[in-house]
């Protein structure tokens, strides 16, 4: 099931790509009839289509061809249990602000920071809490940072606390449930907490841990990232001092960055490295949300210029593995034809999505809470600029 969802987000995000790459042999599109096409039959010399099925659009009367082998791929996915999975989440019980318009989706992703050598392992804090707002409309993508030290109280819990500890506490909710049970719990938690104290109507959540998330990139064959002197030397330095129980490089194979400003290709590990990266002179978690947000903005133009359907199905096959979602089929089919206009209309380079995160510039302060440190702010003023960001108005809640 997760295969063919993530098949289905991935036809829409090869649209952009036909139309930058001009060619039409490496491509799916999101709706496809079979049919041969006249120039197939004329080929083949018999009436019959040639070796390689031939797709076209019913809309646009764009023709596109599939190897046998990738095919072959295809119709594997289509094959499997198609059931609709259980979410394991009451939208009901998450305190959503019923007066938000519709039209937007709200999604929550959580990076949770784990040691664990199991990439899998989604357990621990949300240590990256971050809201697509994706306006179905419009295919506009919207992302707001929310900075893990934030103190907020958390539903159910009778001390504020920090916002990161909201999907760790929620694991701990399922004392003998299983792994996934106590994923679902902490997200579930997690979004019951930020729709609580920032009025949202979040019901859906993406989680992954940072193990998981080099596997991604490594899969997508890493990522050019322009780095600054600091940067390219605390990454060499921290994976020197601190390697990685996940890393995916043999002992003795990693290649130190050369340590000047300037486009660096950083694979899994690195880039992850670079997206947790707070502790340089004059820095804290702002810049690190700020790099996460970076990380995300060059990983999606990637995916969505040029990507091959083998390197796509290779990169499926890695993502359905380490990340964990309670959205169904149709939820997933929803934003994927929601988002394909707006990509089609992306230019090479361009950036997918406006960003903000909370809190905003010289609106909090910090202080000690319990013996760690937290920032602390208002949290009515920082829900309406959050609506204002997302639907350009103030919604707020009952």
């Amino acid at each position: 099931m997760k295969k063919l969802i993530s098949l289905l987000l991935a036809c829409c995000l090869l649209i952009p790509a036909a139309s930058m790459a001009g060619e039409d042999d490496d491509l799916l599109i999101e709706e496809i009839t079979e049919e041969a096409a006249p120039e197939a039959e004329q080929e083949s010399g018999s009436g019959e289509p040639a070796a390689d099925d031939v797709f076209v659009d019913e809309d646009t009367g764009e023709t596109y061809i599939l190897t046998e082998e990738e095919q072959q791929k295809l119709d594997e996915l289509i094959e499997e249990d198609v059931e609709e999975d259980d979410t394991g989440i009451d939208p009901d019980s998450l305190d959503k602000n019923p007066n938000l318009p519709e039209n937007v989706i709200n999604i929550l992703l959580i990076g949770v920071d784990t040691r664990s050598k199991d990439p899998q392992e989604i357990l621990g804090r949300g240590d990256t809490q971050i809201i697509v707002s994706i306006n179905r409309d419009t295919g506009a993508i919207k992302m707001t940072s929310i900075l893990r030290d934030s103190l907020v109280p958390i539903p159910g819990y009778k001390n504020q606390t920090k916002i990161n500890n909201s999907f760790a506490y929620g694991n701990n909710r399922v004392k003998k449930g299983t792994t996934q049970e106590k994923v679902r719990s902490g997200a579930a938690l997690a979004m019951r907490t930020i729709n609580r104290n920032f009025q949202m109507n979040i019901e859906n959540y993406v989680a992954i841990n940072f193990n998981g998330l080099a596997s991604i990139i490594d899969a997508l064959g890493g990522i050019d990232i322009e780095l600054t002197k600091g940067e390219a030397w605390y990454i060499n330095k921290y994976l020197k001092e601190h390697p990685p129980a996940y890393d995916n490089k043999a002992k003795g194979e990693r290649t130190p960055l050369e340590v000047k400003a300037g486009v660096q290709h950083l694979d899994g590990v690195q880039a992850v490295m670079y997206a947790r990266t707070r502790s340089l002179a004059g820095e804290n978690d702002f810049n690190r949300t700020d790099r996460q947000r970076h990380l995300l903005d060059l990983l999606l133009q990637q995916v969505t210029s040029n990507l091959d359907f083998s390197t796509l199905m290779d990169l499926i096959d890695v993502a359905v593995s380490y990340a964990d979602t309670n959205m169904n089929f149709q939820t997933l089919w929803d934003l994927a034809t929601s988002l394909a206009p707006a990509l089609t209309q992306m230019t090479s380079g361009e950036s997918l999505f406006e960003q903000m995160r909370v809190p905003m510039d010289h609106s909090y302060s910090y202080t000690t809470h319990n013996g760690s440190s937290v920032i602390k702010y208002n949290l009515k003023k920082h829900a309406q600029a959050i609506h204002e960001f997302v639907y350009g108005t103030y919604y707020p809640a009952d």
